[in-house]
């Protein structure tokens, strides 16, 4: 007596599982590939220039937000004209406690912020001890 050998029946949902490893690898891969970065205490439209300006890279650099109305935002803290000194001093101090070499200060400022409250930051900064200040602006596409 010979038997047969079953096979078992073709189920056509066998060829997608290839396609569901391959777009899952996929994503696993652009999750780690991507940089994920803290957002802004609140929205600053940057100012723009026409002209063309060297590229500032603003990573690993402290930016001090300066909002349309007025405030401040550092290091996650939002604020007012009469907190700013403290506030970088107290930056600049820990940098020095831990050893850091302090870099320039980047200044993200609001379009319609006035200009006091930038000349403020700027000035601030350099009391504070800052080794200077980077104006992050937006070019405006010719």
């Amino acid at each position: 007596m010979r038997l047969r050998r079953q096979r078992a029946p073709y189920n056509s949902d066998d060829a997608l599982i290839p396609l569901i490893n391959v777009v899952f690898l996929l994503l696993v891969f652009f999750m780690v590939a991507g940089t994920i970065t803290a957002g802004d205490a609140f929205r600053v439209e940057p100012a723009r220039i026409a002209a063309e300006a060297r590229k500032e890279a603003a990573e690993g650099r402290r930016v001090l937000l300066v909002g349309a109305d007025g405030r401040y935002a550092f290091d996650g803290e939002t604020f007012d004209r009469d907190a700013l000194a403290e506030h970088l001093a107290r930056a600049v101090q820990a940098a020095a406690d831990r050893g850091q070499a302090l870099q320039p200060l980047a200044v993200k400022t609001d379009a319609a912020a006035p200009a006091g409250a930038a000349i403020a930051a700027t000035e601030a900064a350099r009391l504070a001890g800052f080794p200077g200040v980077v104006l992050l602006v937006q070019r405006v596409p010719k």
